[in-house]
Order: C-alpha cells, then structure tokens, then sequence
C-alpha cells in the first residue's frame, strides 16, 4: 500500500513532467511592437539584448530625442519555462526606462512579451524626487 506522501509526490512528478515538455523556448530576437505603437528592434547574443527602441510617446516634447528612439542593452535567461528578459534605455534627456517581463511561444505559433517598466525621470531637485518615477505595463507582440 502507498502512502499518502509516495503518491502526492508521484502525482506532482507527472505534473511537473507534463509542464516541462510544454516549455517551449521563445526567441526574442525581431521586431516587437506593443499597445501604444512603440516599436522594439532586439538582438540576443548570448545572455545579452541589443537593439534600438523607438517610442511612440513622450512625457514632454523632445526628452525621448529627435528620433524618439534609444539603444536597448539587456540581459535574457532562457532557463525557466519561459524566457525572461530585462532591458534599459537612457533617454535623450536623461531619463531612464528599464522593462522586465516574459517571452511567451503560445500554442498558435505566435509570440507576445509581457512587461512591466519603470520610467525614471531627472528630477531637478530633491523636493521634485517624488514625482519622478512612474511605473506600468507593456505587451509586445511580435512583428517580423
């Protein structure tokens, strides 16, 4: 007769199994563009994201640069079930923004990145710290 903990540790392996075989690496490496139109150029070598990011929005006129793009650097991790990523821009301006998110292959073949980022703005002094940090969410879809 099995014991309680021999079969919850069996089940759990056949879980487990079944969740690895579906893990499917994502290659992030393309054109993504997400919900506000801003479009994403990433190159992985390695561990490491290169590409350029073109915005679609400003917080103010002229801060994101004449182009309203940025070189990306990042780092990529294929190691979960799913392909993590986290890459920064520096703005024109000084601001920076950072994302940090997941690549997902979903069973119809197409990919999405799901992030979330910070925007970090200069503040021009301490008292103006507050307010210049925002946060939120960004879904890519792959392009090309």
């Amino acid at each position: 007769m099995m014991s309680f903990v021999t079969k919850y540790i069996g089940v759990h392996a056949v879980i487990l199994g079944l969740l690895l075989a579906q893990a499917i690496s994502c290659n992030v490496t393309g054109v993504w563009r997400n919900e506000l139109g801003s479009v994403l150029h990433i190159e992985a070598v390695g561990s490491e994201l290169r590409g350029l990011y073109q915005s679609a929005v400003e917080t103010a006129p002229g801060v994101t640069g004449p182009e309203q793009q940025a070189k990306l650097l990042g780092v990529i991790s294929n190691r979960g079930l799913q392909t993590s990523v986290a890459f920064s821009v520096l703005w024109e301006a000084g601001s920076c923004s950072s994302w940090v998110g997941q690549c997902f292959q979903l069973p119809d073949g197409k990919r999405v990145l799901k992030t979330l980022w910070m925007l970090r703005s200069v503040a021009s002094c301490p008292a103006d710290n507050w307010k210049s940090t925002r946060m939120g969410e960004d879904t890519f879809i792959f392009v090309s």
